[in-house]
């Protein structure tokens, strides 16, 4: 559905459209036989549209209205033919496979069983493994002792935990075909693990097992896999690959491919029974759901090679929301590591795709110097904002952007873009207001809904403006930017503020009385000289009344501009000053803050700093990423407070775990080495999974194998709680090679 509601149908009805009667007799027959499956997408309107609602629209609006209501069918929206083939595409898929998997399991036993592959990992066995049967002889042993002993009377209760996980275990690595699905708790795989570094023996299945069932919990890091794993370490295939090509378990699939993603393994080109384009072909087969195409997509994009691209090209035309970006980024990173910036860049300006991995598109766009001007101008037209704006900045720089170009920006959707649009044609000539200016940088907005009216402002426009504004102030002189203060009412500070920081050494008092007294008389005299300019008018009382209102809210933001100057300026003096504010929390926290006590703070200071309230999105106008680096902030500044004493004292400490978090991840390996065990044991019994999850990760990078094996069997032996990823995350120091270990510990890491 769009603008139209079409025509009546030809016979005598009570329809109005012949949609209406398609739509409400295949509802009433979907209500009555679950069938047919209705879906039903709306294509956006646009303003335009809605400020002149003729009666085919209004028809549209009013039946969208009642479905809403009436909740009996849900919709999506659309704004683009590819969007709305995306949607059919998913929604047609979806039905086929379920079509599919309902004939499946209608068929009888014996069909299936026909027709499903053989267990991959029997593989091994079939090539001449030392292991013919399910189980070694200790496997036998154990059952047969197990079996006698369960058989006397009052055995079965003084079976041990690790007796009973066994049991399990080798029932768990019998299958055949049409019941390969294992099930084995997390915790009984602990178990096992505790009773193997003790000395239990295993069979060589049980082991392939376990590394099975190792690779199905990869993503929740709660059971050792790496044990396993390098016990298997002389196969002649990869369980991992082999594990790569499961057909029962997806979870195995992904978390297979991702080991090899990780180790950096290279698939076999010549291997007598597995080649890498089967491999390939089974990962992206038609089979294959969304999840195994992304992570194997996420190997091509570390592994591939050139001739990949082909695979990935493929999987790129299938136009699919859930794999499209990804094998766009992946033919990307395959043509970098390949040497052909060029072709990466051409297949960036030529791909209309609005979001792509950070670190990807930025080693693209960091080469855009070197593009010709015609192909650069390709860029000006992309979806994606960071494309348009280095392609701007580039051509700016060449002076090969014509006012013309850059008019056209001014209308940009991307505040960044806007701003960049006004310095080239300020270069250029034009002149602009400051009206002018913030009439581009914030533009009304309106909100997208079929209701009455309503509008935001653009928040990074906003904050664009305030610093443009401010910037442009600076220009003026000393005596200028008074006559602008003196004449300036409640809520026009930006004179203020220009002339505190650019004369600053004059006005430091007069800021730093206006600080302490949060700006109360400030405010006071600004409301004064508001009440004299408006005068004696019938609305004045309640202009007053609504400035007065927000008198609270807007002196702790000039506050809080006070304080970031004095945090920018550094001065020791003030040291007081922002500690106390930070106490009594009377402005908020911004990273200004941080990096004064970084530069100025001592130890004691430490819990205050640690503490920050840091502004949550949405209270401010900080991206993700300033607010992660807030935190970063935060934690740098306590590693540099901290210095001189222990790394076993300062992580002692109370500390939120996001800062924690970060602190650890930021600490040199040299010093992190230093830490104490008490301390250490702290951190991995800590309450956050994050703050286990970096601290394990950060011995495996620091310490030496023969330490990590000494942790981890502290950890297991004492007689208290063990939390399960960190001895997923201790195994892989103990169990692998210390080079292949720490590149698992980068990867985990970021």
């Amino acid at each position: 559905m769009w603008k139209k509601w079409g025509t009546p149908p030809a016979h005598d009805s009570n329809y109005t459209s012949g949609f209406q009667e398609e739509f409400e007799r295949s509802l009433a027959k979907c209500e009555q036989s679950g069938s047919p499956e209705i879906p039903l997408f709306f294509k956006q309107i646009s303003e335009d549209s809605l400020t002149d609602i003729g009666p085919e629209l209004q028809k549209v609006l009013d039946f969208r209205k009642t479905i809403i209501e009436e909740k009996k069918i849900l919709f999506q929206n659309f704004s683009n033919v590819r969007d709305m083939e995306n949607l059919a595409r998913k929604c047609i898929a979806t039905y086929v496979q379920r079509v599919k998997s309902a004939d499946v399991s209608s068929e009888p036993d014996e069909d299936r069983a026909k027709r499903a592959k053989p267990d991959p990992d029997e593989v091994e066995n079939e090539r001449g493994s030392p292991e013919s049967s399910p189980q070694l002889a200790e496997g036998f042993a154990f059952l047969e002792s197990l079996v006698d002993r369960i058989g006397r009377e009052g055995t079965v209760d003084n079976l041990s935990a690790s007796e009973i996980a066994r049991f399990r275990l080798l029932a768990n690595s019998i299958s055949k075909t049409g019941n390969e699905e294992m099930d084995l708790g997390v915790h009984d795989i602990n178990i096992l693990f505790s009773a193997y570094t003790d000395g239990m023996e295993l069979g060589r299945r049980e082991i392939i097992c376990l590394t099975k069932l190792g690779f199905q919990q990869l993503r929740n890091e709660n059971v050792p896999l790496w044990c396993w794993y390098s016990a298997l370490s002389n196969s002649r295939l990869d369980v991992a690959l082999i594990s790569s090509l499961s057909d029962t378990n997806e979870n195995e699939k992904v978390g297979a491919i991702n080991v090899l993603t990780t180790l950096g393994r290279e698939l076999p080109t010549e291997h007598e029974f597995i080649t890498r384009e089967g491999i390939l072909n089974a990962w992206f087969s038609e089979d294959s759901s969304a999840r195994v195409r992304v992570t194997a997509l996420d190997y091509l994009a570390k592994q591939g090679t050139a001739e990949d691209c082909a695979v990935t090209k493929k999987e790129y035309d299938r136009n699919t929301h859930e794999t499209s970006r990804k094998a766009l980024e992946c033919m990307i990173e395959i043509l970098l590591r390949a040497g052909q910036v060029n072709s990466a860049q051409q297949l960036v300006l030529e791909a209309q795709f609005e979001s792509l991995d950070d670190d990807t598109l930025q080693a693209v766009l960091d080469g855009f110097e070197e593009l010709e001007t015609e192909t650069l101008l390709l860029g000006l037209e992309h979806r994606n904002a960071q494309v348009r704006l280095r392609t701007l900045k580039v051509l700016r720089e060449r002076a090969a952007l014509n006012s013309e170009m850059a008019e056209r920006l001014l209308e940009d959707s991307d505040a960044l873009i806007r701003n960049e649009a006004i310095a080239t044609l300020s270069k250029l000539g034009r002149q602009f207001t400051q009206d002018e200016v913030k009439n581009i940088l914030v533009p009304l907005q309106k909100n997208p809904g079929f209701g009455l009216a309503s509008y935001h402002s653009d928040k990074k426009g906003e904050e664009l403006f305030e610093r443009y504004n401010l910037e442009s102030l600076k220009k003026y002189s000393e005596a200028e930017l008074t006559m602008k203060i003196e004449a300036s009412r409640v809520f026009q500070d930006a004179p203020y503020f220009a002339r505190a920081e650019r004369y600053f050494v004059k006005y430091a008092k007069e800021l730093r009385r206006d600080v302490d007294d949060t700006f109360s008389t400030y405010f006071e005299a600004r409301m004064q000289r508001t009440k004299t300019i408006i005068g004696d008018i019938p609305t004045s009382e309640d202009v007053l009344k609504e400035t007065r209102d927000l008198g609270d809210f807007h002196r702790k933001n000039l506050t809080r501009k006070g304080l970031d100057i004095l945090c920018r300026v550094g001065k020791r003096e003030d040291f007081e000053r922002i500690k106390n504010n930070l106490e009594g929390d009377n402005a908020g926290a911004s990273r200004a803050d941080a990096e004064y006590l970084g530069k100025n703070g001592e130890w004691a200071d430490i819990p205050l700093i640690a503490n920050i309230n840091v502004p949550k999105l949405g209270d401010t106008l900080l991206t993700q990423t300033d607010d992660e680096d807030f935190v970063s902030e935060i934690a740098k500044a306590m590693l540099r407070m901290s210095r001189g004493h222990s790394v076993s004292k300062l992580f002692s400490l109370e500390i939120p775990a996001i800062i924690l978090k970060k602190t650890i991840e930021l600490c040199a390996e040299s010093r992190f080495s230093k830490i104490s065990q008490e301390a250490l044991f702290r951190l991995l019994d800590h309450d956050s999974a994050d703050v286990r999850k970096v601290a394990s990760i950060k011995v495996v990078r620091t310490f030496a194998k023969k330490q990590i094996k000494s942790i981890l069997n502290a950890y297991v032996g004492r007689d208290k709680f063990r939390y399960y990823n960190v001895i997923h995350w201790l195994d892989l120091g103990v169990s692998m090679p210390r080079d292949e270990a720490r590149k698992v510990a980068r990867a985990a890491a970021g």
